[in-house]
């Protein structure tokens, strides 16, 4: 299923932070939110993105959230965060989030760890979390990775604009490119005609004359 209408927010905002590792989870958030909205938007998809750059707490900060995206005209609410757990060497792996949206979970998930190399943990189902359960339309909670996993991390950085693709594809379709789309195609180059050889021919004596291998006279 392709969407229309998508409202897409960073997770947390620029006073109330997020998880810190490696990276950090408000900024990264911020970097695919706007790729992502720009990728659906080349799909023809209409998308209206979110930052809270106001909020001082959290409760504040899922209100103004939530709220805005309640007030937009959309077929589907997306929120953009990373993972943590503990400072890792090793992968962690991606998830997203849900409550009514098994199916599009699962697909953003295996998309997104199918483009980064990362672990796939699938969707899962929370009903703790103020987005999923104050958003009024279908809605989706992703978790790119974990800031705190080396190897994680690594992937994201070196496989980003394919993780931002695949989430596009899955929610919008696959960009449709013209066949030599914004290039000059020059025009048919004729070659120039070659003249057949010339073959003088001086005959001396007698000679025999043939038709279908019947002599028929001679000449000379």
């Amino acid at each position: 299923m392709s969407y229309k209408s998508i409202v897409i927010s960073s997770g947390h905002g620029l006073y109330v932070r997020g998880a810190s590792g490696i990276i950090d989870e408000v900024d990264e958030a911020r970097k695919v939110t706007n790729a992502l909205a720009a990728a659906l938007e080349e799909r023809g998809v209409s998308v209206v993105v979110f930052h809270d750059d106001t909020s001082k707490s959290q409760s504040e900060n899922l209100d103004e959230i939530v709220d805005f995206h309640n007030d937009q005209e959309r077929d589907l609410d997306v929120s953009v965060h990373f993972n943590a757990f503990e400072q890792t060497a090793s992968p962690r792996g991606v998830e997203v989030l849900y409550v009514t949206q098994a199916d599009l979970a699962g697909r953003i998930s295996a998309a997104i760890a199918e483009a980064g190399g990362f672990i796939n943990r699938g969707g899962k189902k929370n009903t703790g979390l103020a987005f999923l359960n104050g958003t009024e339309m279908p809605s989706v909670l992703l978790e790119v990775c974990f800031v705190d996993s080396e190897a994680d991390c690594d992937l994201y950085a070196a496989h980003f604009d394919a993780i931002v693709e695949a989430i596009a594809t899955t929610l919008g379709g696959p960009l449709a490119i013209g066949e030599g789309e914004g290039e000059e195609i020059p025009p048919p180059v004729n070659p120039t005609p070659v003249p057949p050889p010339r073959v003088d021919i001086e005959v001396s004596g007698e000679v025999l004359i043939f038709v279908n291998g019947e002599q028929i006279g001679t000449k000379g």
